[in-house]
């Protein structure tokens, strides 16, 4: 059976407000960035098996001056085109690094590199599913919001 879906996620900070030490502004900022990759990876891939939940709630993660582009390139940041024909993702794999920077005494932005691995089941077999992303995210009154992204799915180089 496969493992639940858990990232695992190491974090620094850059301009900690005062009186934090980087690594505590980094453990501060790292529940929120975990639950936020937490629902990009199970919206792209856990929920999106079968085809029937759409994208509206992967799409709902971007800022909005990027979320057209995130709509074209769905096959890069998610099961895509292939959603219909998985009927399960069992998680491997998910692992993030971020660099936190902090303003005005909170998270104000991060970049992340995210590496996701699992197991996609179709009707044919099972297959192998990788995703590799750098997120470049924007923390707002709603919580975090992916504002640019380098992403691509298929084998892993």
């Amino acid at each position: 059976p496969a493992e639940p879906l858990r990232v695992r996620l190491v974090a620094t900070a850059k301009s900690p407000p005062d009186g934090l030490t980087a690594k505590r502004a980094a453990q501060r900022a790292a529940p929120g960035l975990e639950r936020f990759l937490d629902r990009y990876l199970t919206a792209a891939f856990v929920d999106a098996a079968g085809g029937e939940a759409g994208w509206d709630g992967l799409l709902g993660l971007f800022d909005k001056p990027v979320k057209a582009s995130a709509r074209k390139q769905l096959d890069a940041l998610s099961l895509g085109a292939a959603a219909a024909k998985v009927s399960a993702v069992r998680p491997h794999r998910a692992s993030a690094r971020a660099v936190v920077l902090y303003g005005d005494r909170r998270p104000a932005a991060a970049t992340v590199r995210l590496a996701f691995d699992a197991t996609a089941d179709t009707a044919q077999g099972s297959g192998q599913v990788h995703l590799r992303s750098v997120l470049q995210l924007l923390a707002t009154g709603e919580g975090w919001r992916i504002a640019a992204f380098d992403s691509r799915t298929g084998p892993p180089k």
